[in-house]
């Protein structure tokens, strides 16, 4: 008995499959900004100087730009690199502004933040994704 997949279903196959890339990505992205950034509203004061730093610290930062890194290269793999350009950055940006607009604490330069953390994220994913989906295709 064979299996013979409808006209239909095989065209619908496409689209769905990259929906779910793009939900994956933006969830698990979304989801590592809130893990390692988002809970941390708390800025420390040193008594010794007087300055404030914060609120994240280095191994939070760098923890998502593994996470980051990790899901571009994932989806260049995947040959999906123009997806991840947009909905990497996409998720963490929004998430950005969702935490940052909020903070009671905040000096209200957020969207300068948040344009940074655009372009920043935009530049991390086009790297790894393009790259790793160019030396994907030489095997």
């Amino acid at each position: 008995m064979t299996d013979h997949a409808s006209p239909m279903r095989a065209d619908l196959t496409v689209p769905v499959r990259t929906l779910g890339w793009a939900a994956g990505l933006a969830v698990l992205s979304g989801g590592a900004y809130w893990a390692l950034l988002g809970w941390d509203t708390q800025r420390d004061l040193d008594p010794a100087t007087g300055s404030i730093t914060g609120p994240w610290s280095a191994w939070q930062v760098l923890g998502l730009a593994a996470v980051v890194g990790g899901l571009a290269f994932a989806a260049g793999r995947a040959r999906r690199a123009w997806l991840a350009t947009f909905v990497i950055p996409a998720a963490v940006t929004a998430s950005f502004i969702v935490s940052a607009s909020q903070d009671p604490d905040g000096d209200g330069l957020w969207p300068i933040g948040a344009a940074l953390v655009a372009l920043g994220t935009v530049a991390g994913v086009v790297l790894v994704s393009f790259v790793t989906q160019a030396l994907s295709r030489l095997r």
